[in-house]
């Protein structure tokens, strides 16, 4: 498989200076010891000009990696739209983790918070270092990266969080410039807009991996906006070879890089891989799918309840694939669907099984439309699982018609029911599906909260 490898910095190296005046403490004035440099903060200036583009670039890798995969000390998206749809069940006891997990959230939710700022902060990071590479070298590979960074940060909000999400920039003079409260759909239009520009970058700089990168990123939004762009996205994604794969990556150098998915279940059993949760739920463990391999790890950190790890995670360097060519395979098998061409759908299906090596037994036509769609969709949930596409998946099932989706209730789609917790039911499961803006973004005067909590 080809990727594209991250290289995370997560900080600057501290200088020995202070040391080495403490091992001359007499010839040192005490209150120079006091006055030590901060290595973690680079003033903008210091990152200014052509040859400080890389480390711009590296900032946008480290603070998407985090915003979307989260780290040691942090969920990411992925945790936690795993967790809100039947990706991950609850395992310990956290009060404001379980309220995400039985679909009851608020915007005071304090594990909200800096979920939001951290992909926020990834996007606005985007934004800044593709100005920079449009005044110093706009046609670098690199350039292509930071826009296809900042469109999967905003498509992945529009994706993850209610109608309503400001996608604002702090500017030199401290004050705050941007777009108003967007509507979902305003959200994804700005994301194809990165997308088609990572693309045209990466064609001028002959990079084939990141114009697949962004061939993705663009197909999967133009699908987002609704089931009348299948047709495009079908095309857009034609060009990305079937071994294409771009990989968030971690590492065990620091906390900040580990993997988030591996912490929060391998490493804390704080929440598991789930199966048939809230009815609505699908088999990802009795289903003994090979996409979806997992490890029984006993007790979860809550007493009552059992934790599996999934095995693509059981390393705290184990990457995320963000962008692969068998999502574009489904995307493509997605729209030969909707195009009614049954045996192209099927075959498209079945050309990724037979092609991966796993044994997997080829599909048969379930018979009818409605059949045909979860086919689709369940596959897609085992190929993409704790990747961040699930929420986004079950969000188009429950759109309305009108907007593109498939016009299904949201209760014959997420998680529903009685709600099951350490073995034994606690309440029912709420209605959210998606994520509120926390609280504390009232303190952007562009920001307005929820314009709604629609699919």
């Amino acid at each position: 498989m080809r990727d594209r490898t991250y290289s995370i910095l997560a900080r600057l190296r501290p200088t020995i200076g202070a040391l080495t005046c403490v091992l001359a403490a007499a010839a040192c004035s005490p209150d120079h010891l006091l006055r030590v440099q901060d290595p973690d903060v680079a003033n903008p200036g210091t990152v200014a000009g052509k040859d400080k583009l890389p480390t711009q670039l590296a900032g946008v890798i480290g603070d998407f990696a985090l915003g979307v995969d989260g780290s040691s000390g942090s969920e990411g998206l992925v945790n936690l739209t795993g967790l809100l749809t039947d990706e991950f069940s609850f395992t310990e006891t956290f009060p404001t983790r379980i309220v995400i997990d039985e679909r009851r959230m608020t915007t005071s939710n304090v594990t909200l918070t800096p979920i939001f700022f951290n992909i926020e902060r990834a996007r606005a990071s985007g934004d800044r270092a593709s100005d920079a590479y449009n005044q110093f070298d706009p046609q670098n590979a690199g350039h292509s990266q930071v826009l296809s960074m900042t469109g999967y940060a905003e498509l992945m909000m529009a994706e993850a969080y209610c109608s309503g999400v400001p996608f604002s920039t702090l500017n030199a003079d401290g004050t705050l410039s941007g777009n108003d409260p967007l509507t979902t759909e305003q959200a994804l239009t700005i994301a194809v807009a990165h997308f088609d520009s990572a693309i045209t970058v990466a064609q001028a700089a002959g990079d084939a991996d990141l114009e697949s990168l962004a061939r993705v990123g663009k197909a999967r939004t133009l699908v987002d906006l609704g089931r009348n762009n299948l047709a495009t996205a079908d095309t857009v994604v034609a060009s990305v070879p079937d071994d294409f794969e771009f990989l968030i990556h971690h590492s065990s150098n620091t906390g900040r890089e580990y993997n988030g998915e591996w912490e929060y279940i391998w490493n804390e059993g704080r929440w598991s891989q789930a199966d048939v949760e809230g009815t609505n739920g699908l088999d990802f463990r009795s289903a003994n799918d090979p996409r979806t391999p997992f490890t029984d790890l006993g007790r979860g950190f809550a007493t009552g309840t059992r934790l599996f790890g999934p095995n693509q995670y059981a390393d705290r360097a184990d990457n995320t694939v963000l962008a692969s060519g068998i999502e574009a395979r489904l995307i493509q098998a997605e729209a030969a669907l909707e195009a009614g061409n049954t045996a192209g759908w099927l075959a498209d299906l079945n050309a990724l099984r037979s092609g991966s090596g796993l044994g997997l037994a080829p599909l048969a036509d379930p018979g009818t439309a409605d059949s045909r769609v979860n086919l689709t969709f369940r596959e897609r949930a085992f190929w993409l699982y704790a990747t961040g596409h699930r929420l986004g998946d079950l969000r188009r099932l429950s759109r309305s018609l009108a907007r593109g989706g498939y016009g299904r209730d949201p209760e014959s789609v997420f998680p529903t029911g009685t709600y099951i917790y350490r073995g034994k039911p606690q309440g029912t499961y709420g209605t959210d599906v998606n994520f509120p803006i926390p609280i504390e973004e009232g303190n952007n005067p562009l920001s307005q909260g929820c314009i709604d909590r629609d699919p």
